[in-house]
Order: structure tokens, then C-alpha cells, then sequence
């Protein structure tokens, strides 16, 4: 976000997130304005107040994931996939 790469909108019912939890936490964290779409609630959709949400540090994805990741978040937002990767890996190097 901070650098410019697209994300999807979330999608809200009711003042709740049916579909982009980790987009809306990120956007908060680097203060950056995402997009709403109004969307439908669905029988499995179940109110979880953020306080009582448990954040998961581990990294689950693993390498092959991730550059296939790379490539449709380049892909999206119309940018060369290396700009990608040092966005995503440049700060560890």
C-alpha cells in the first residue's frame, strides 16, 4: 500500500469486514485509505469483536507461494515483478 501496489476494496455488511481482514489491518497500520464495497452476509458470517482477535506471527506461506504471489500482485497493479520482490524483500537484505 505504501508503495503503491492496488489492493482490492473490502468488503463490509452492517459495519462488519465480510472480506478483507488483513487488507483493513494493514491499511491501518501504514494509514492508508482502503476502499469499502457493500457485500452480503452469508450463514457462516459471525461477529468477532478485535479485541478478541489473536494475531498469528508465524509465516505460513511458503517460497514457492510467495513469488506466485509476486507475480499477480505485479501483475495487478501493472508494475515489473522485481519492483515487487524488493518491495516484499528488500528491507530483509
Amino acid at each position: 500500500m505504501t508503495y503503491g501496489i492496488k489492493f482490492d476494496d473490502i468488503k463490509t455488511c452492517d459495519n462488519l469486514i465480510i472480506d478483507g481482514h488483513h487488507r483493513y489491518l494493514s491499511s491501518l497500520i501504514v494509514n492508508f485509505d482502503i476502499g469499502r464495497v457493500l457485500s452480503q452476509k452469508t450463514s457462516g458470517t459471525k461477529l468477532v469483536e478485535w479485541r478478541m482477535v489473536e494475531l498469528d506471527e508465524n509465516d505460513w506461506d511458503t517460497p514457492s507461494r510467495i513469488s506466485y504471489l509476486n507475480e499477480q500482485d505485479a501483475n495487478y497493479s501493472g508494475v515489473d515483478v522485481e519492483i515487487v520482490k524488493q518491495i516484499t524483500f528488500g528491507l530483509e537484505k
